[in-house]
């Protein structure tokens, strides 16, 4: 009984965590920054006629690094599809 609470507190919030429209260019940065720990450079929209939506593609600038990263970022549920190491793109200024 101890493991069913826990469990259930969580499948409950899930599905409105995980179906979060992402929207924008700054929605898709945020989620790209989130889950490598970088700076997002820029973004932009990959129009997809299979998927609908279509996905953000995401540069990350990864701060004493050699590398940085593309992210692929899904446009209707904001959560991370693919990331691909590339040269470390340059940072954004602030």
């Amino acid at each position: 009984m101890k493991l069913l609470v826990p469990v259930l507190v969580c499948a409950a919030c899930w599905p409105a965590a995980a179906t979060t429209p992402c929207l924008t260019p700054e929605a898709a940065m945020a989620a790209a920054e989130i889950e490598t720990g970088g700076q997002a450079v820029q973004a932009r929209l990959i129009r997809n006629h299979t998927a609908g939506f279509g996905t953000w593609e995401v540069l990350v600038h990864l701060p004493g690094a050699d590398h940085g990263w593309r992210c692929l970022i899904s446009r209707d549920t904001g959560r991370l599809l693919k990331k691909r190491p590339i040269p470390n793109p340059a940072a954004r200024v602030r």
